[in-house]
């Protein structure tokens, strides 16, 4: 009779750990694209730090 109740405990913590894969992966796709989405519809909606920007600008310079 213990064999079987600890097949069972087995049994249902693999069914956990395979049910909680399969959500981990669906909420990663699903994350993935609305990160591509996002990196789609983005144009420059971003400013850079002041010092970040007089570095870029000299670098452009130099070129």
């Amino acid at each position: 009779m213990e064999h079987i109740a600890v097949f069972f405990v087995l049994l249902a913590a693999a069914a956990i750990v395979l049910g909680l894969l399969f959500f981990s992966f669906k909420l990663l796709k699903k994350i993935q694209q609305q990160e591509k989405q996002e990196r789609g519809n983005q144009t420059a909606a971003y400013q850079l730090h002041p010092k970040l920007k007089k570095e870029q600008e000299q670098r452009e310079k130099k070129q």
